[in-house]
């Protein structure tokens, strides 16, 4: 075999290597980087799982907390138009006491019998 022919088949072997090995790396980096976006894909999956999980607590709180401040309020509401029965129950006896004994009152309570004394 001549030099020339040695040389051919060495650059073509080193050819022939080298396109093997590009094609193995760039198997390689594809394979690596589908592998990081599946991780990728995961981490995101698992913060989307605990963002919804924290999300349900937060709004179960929420609405705890409205009704447990709608219950107090009518708990108050409730006393106070208890309060205010019983004051205008009160009233209504007293007017219609004084009515009995025979006091003219009118509508605002102030008794209008007046005796005119001339003298």
């Amino acid at each position: 075999m001549s030099p020339t022919t040695v040389a051919i088949q060495a650059w073509w072997r080193g050819q022939l290597v080298r396109r093997a090995l590009w094609q193995a790396v760039n198997s390689v980096l594809s394979i690596q980087a589908w592998w990081r976006r599946a991780i990728v894909r995961q981490r995101e999956e698992k913060r989307l799982q605990a963002l919804s999980a924290y999300l349900r607590l937060e709004r179960a709180s929420v609405i705890l907390q409205a009704h447990a401040r709608m219950w107090n309020a009518r708990t108050q509401y409730k006393k106070y138009q208890k309060a205010a029965h019983t004051i205008q129950n009160g009233w209504w006896k007293s007017r219609e006491l004084r009515a009995q004994a025979g006091h003219h009152n009118t509508e605002d309570g102030v008794d209008l019998n007046i005796k005119i004394i001339i003298g």
